[in-house]
């Protein structure tokens, strides 16, 4: 009997202490941690090496380079305002003294699901936050808040392709791979305490001017990798719906639908492209590079009339568009 009541006592004294520590968390704003690729990298690539550290990368906004590849914003920095937040920190720029702030962002330009042209693949990043975690780097107040934000998979498909130098034999099976691998990482990064999980799918990767070769002028997208991006996004899809069934459908994981949005921003360039400034939105602003690298020789006059800055990234004003039609799935997905 003795025994009972101190078990009773015990609940009791557990009970209490999540009710504490509940109360002690003030309602703040919250945090964003990102992992991916250089469309949400603001900061993780290196600065000795040529890039986006180098001009004309930050040209528009803030006018200079602050390592992101585009001459402003981008995909990060629009998630970060609708959530009323400054851009978190990227991971190598941190300052330990500063704890989390508004977050922390690992991605790394480059990079992939699995290892590709970089060193820090999805693993390795959430390898990163982790460590930070086992070190308090940040409460379970800050996770209690949070937000994950996950874009990556083009250097997957850039690296296999030339892997396989063009030719698509094995394709079905590496996507399904690369499908499973990135579901895996998601539910870590939630496992890992954050709250709610927003994974972007691939974008239009036909129409990126690095699959658009002239004489075509830039005129057409490559149907047949936007064939395979959807065929990506629709297993994404299923794997995303899978992990909110087994997590008792609480919507904890969510898509961002990175292809239509980029999809409607491109048609509607089109469409403004005949009675403004702006020209062919599949025509990058800088037309010359090194190793598929903006150089400040080929840059055209006026950045903010391009949807692409380079061969492979939007502009600060593409990205402005894309995210106009993004508002409205995040208005639903992370107001709720």
């Amino acid at each position: 009997m003795e025994g009972k009541g101190i078990f009773l006592v015990g609940l009791l004294l557990l009970s209490i202490a999540d009710i504490s520590t509940a109360q002690n968390c003030p309602k703040g704003s919250p945090k964003l941690f990102v992992f991916g690729d250089s469309y949400v990298d603001t900061g993780n690539w290196p600065k000795n090496v040529r890039g986006p550290w180098k001009e004309p990368f930050g040209k528009t906004f803030p006018g200079k380079p602050t390592g992101r590849a585009s001459d402003g914003r981008v995909l990060t920095d629009h998630i970060a305002s609708f959530l009323g937040i400054e851009s978190p920190t990227p991971y190598q720029q941190r300052d330990a003294s500063k704890g989390i702030q508004q977050g922390l962002n690992f991605a790394y330009g480059g990079s992939g699901v699995f290892p590709t042209w970089a060193k820090d693949s999805l693993t390795v990043q959430i390898d990163q936050f982790e460590q930070l975690l086992k070190e308090n780097v940040c409460s379970q107040c800050d996770l209690d808040s949070s937000v994950a934000l996950v874009s990556t998979g083009i250097n997957d498909y850039s690296f296999y392709s030339a892997a396989k130098k063009g030719s698509n034999d094995g394709l079905p099976a590496f996507t399904e791979g690369l499908v499973n691998q990135l579901a895996a990482d998601l539910q870590r990064i939630n496992r890992l305490g954050v709250k709610k999980v927003v994974v972007a799918t691939l974008p239009v990767i036909g129409c990126l001017p690095l699959h658009i070769i002239p004489p075509n002028s830039y005129q057409n997208c490559d149907e047949e990798s936007n064939k395979n991006a959807m065929i990506h996004n629709q297993l994404l899809q299923k794997a995303v719906g899978k992990l909110n069934i087994d997590d008792g459908n609480k919507n904890t994981f969510v898509i961002l639908d990175l292809y239509n949005a980029m999809v409607s921003a491109i048609d509607q360039f089109r469409q403004d492209a005949a009675n403004t400034e702006h020209k062919n939105p599949l025509q990058p602003c800088c037309s010359k590079s090194v190793e598929f690298i903006c150089s400040a020789e080929g840059l055209c006059s006026n950045p903010k009339s391009s949807f692409f800055f380079d061969l492979a990234h939007p502009s600060d004003n593409g990205w402005n568009a894309i995210y106009s039609f993004l508002q409205g799935s995040l208005n639903n997905d992370l107001k709720a």
